[in-house]
């Protein structure tokens, strides 16, 4: 099971383009928390809720979390008490186990690569700035890269924070986009995913 869990986190890190990403996570939705988080023991979700926890004090303030697959991350920021959290992910069927946990408000199917203009309301209106933003597991090779901050920007309010897992070779380019679009780095830590395991991802908070 380990080798099989593994196998797929190397599939997911090589995607090439949007559909592939879809059809894997078609694939992969049911299993999803099973490999990563119980077999793989993947922590990096509950990190980076704790860190915007601690750095993010409205818990009642409106919360994205990009690219949230199944929703662990809406669990632990429900555990700390937010309680107005949105979910955007590129895969149906990653949200539709993300609904069971009943973390969210809303759930939208969103490709983070793409103009933001569709997840505008129907009226035209723009939708919710939100006051935070979370993200683990979403900006890593063959995902979502530093091109997309800009667009994410336009989701958030004037001093947002936000709190990101970012794997280590992204990460430069990830505090250049973020610099550039107004926001100053708070926590900035080179940090292990998994226990015992190297350290490969940099969980980043920074805000406006």
């Amino acid at each position: 099971m380990t080798d099989r869990a593994a196998e797929l986190v190397a599939r997911a890190r090589s995607l090439r383009s949007a559909d592939d990403a879809v059809a894997l996570y078609r694939e992969w939705a049911k299993s999803y928390d099973r490999d990563v988080f119980d077999t793989l023991g993947v922590i990096g979700s509950s990190r980076i809720s704790d860190l915007l926890a601690e750095h993010h004090a409205d818990r009642s303030a409106g919360v994205l979390d990009l690219g949230c697959g199944t929703g662990v991350v809406g669990e632990h920021l429900r555990a700390h008490g937010f309680t107005a959290i949105d979910g955007w992910d590129i895969s149906p069927e990653m949200l539709e186990v993300a609904a069971r946990h009943g973390s969210y408000r809303t759930l939208r199917v969103v490709d983070l690569t793409k103009p933001l203009a569709a997840v505008d309301d129907h009226a035209g209106a723009r939708a919710e700035r939100y006051a935070a933003s979370i993200s683990a597991g979403t900006f890593t090779s063959g995902h979502v890269d530093a091109t997309a901050v800009p667009r994410i920007i336009e989701a958030l309010d004037e001093h947002a924070v936000v709190a990101w897992v970012i794997a280590d070779a992204m990460a430069s380019s990830f505090r250049a986009a973020l610099r550039a679009c107004g926001f100053a780095i708070v926590f900035d830590e080179l940090e292990p995913i998994r226990p015992d395991g190297p350290a490969e991802s940099v969980m980043l908070v920074a805000r406006r």
